[in-house]
């Protein structure tokens, strides 16, 4: 049922409904949409800290577009690897509940430097949670004993760095609530009930390539590779807002041309 579900999403062309890949289409940065039609792969990489950098080495291809979210792992070896400093870069920033602040970007604990790298060497864009980043004070922060700021946290947005994240280019909105988790069972009892962010991200992309299949007229969707997504509870880190059931249960039965490589 789940699966016919999310296919009426993503194949549903009725003139009177939206057409949930072009909507997906146009959510992502107009750069990353220009790399979604030149690259031959989209690689996830989900922040579990099981994965090291030789697995990345042998894993990612110069056709590959490459997909990190939040305080994501390994900023540095992202930024600076020969090869993989030159693949398009999507960066997802949720947002922190309904404060001012995103996951990953000041004053919470950031990769400021390795994405100026990154804006530097290839196309980078930036996907931000439910609404634009707000830019906010450490004051601002509804919990600072979540991430204490440490004297070598970066603070202040650099300049080059600013002017991207007030790019229409390379930046935009993902609500939560997008027309491609519209099936997504959240929890009416808890306060910002929603996909995770690796979730969210799949869907768009799943529902993306589809029209990029069309506007290329080619047999086949580009492919997906999600690294460290894994199905089974072996963390401590599981906060009770996510749908984690019905996320593993779709995730165990991958669309065609999707890998999902499992990483303990």
């Amino acid at each position: 049922m789940m699966r016919n579900t999310l296919q009426n999403l993503l194949y549903n062309n009725n003139y009177d409904q939206p057409d949930t890949s072009a909507a997906a289409f146009d959510t992502l940065p107009t750069i990353i949409q220009q790399a979604l039609l030149q690259q031959h792969r989209i690689v996830l990489v989900a922040n579990n800290p099981s994965i090291n950098t030789a697995s990345l080495e042998a894993l990612l291809q110069p056709t590959d577009m490459l997909v990190l979210f939040n305080d994501f792992i390994h900023a540095d070896f992202f930024a600076n690897n020969p090869i993989v400093r030159n693949l398009p870069k999507l960066l997802f920033f949720r947002q922190i509940g309904d404060s001012a602040l995103h996951f990953g970007l000041p004053p919470r604990s950031n990769n400021l430097t390795a994405m100026l790298d990154m804006a530097k060497q290839a196309p980078l864009g930036i996907l931000f949670g439910n609404t634009d980043y707000q830019f906010p004070l450490p004051d601002d922060d509804p919990n600072p004993n979540d991430d204490p700021i440490t004297a070598s946290r970066i603070l202040d947005i650099p300049k080059r760095l600013n002017d991207l994240l007030h790019s229409d280019e390379h930046c935009r909105v993902l609500s939560e609530q997008h027309s491609v988790v519209a099936d997504y069972p959240i929890f009416a009892d808890i306060h910002s009930s929603a996909p995770t962010s690796g979730f969210l991200l799949y869907r768009l992309l799943l529902a993306a390539r589809l029209e990029v299949q069309q506007r290329q007229d080619v047999e086949t969707p580009l492919s997906i590779v999600m690294l460290g997504f894994n199905d089974e509870d072996r963390t401590a880190h599981f906060w009770e807002g996510h749908n984690w059931a019905f996320e593993r249960r779709e995730l165990a039965t991958p669309f065609d041309s999707v890998e999902i490589i499992r990483q303990y």
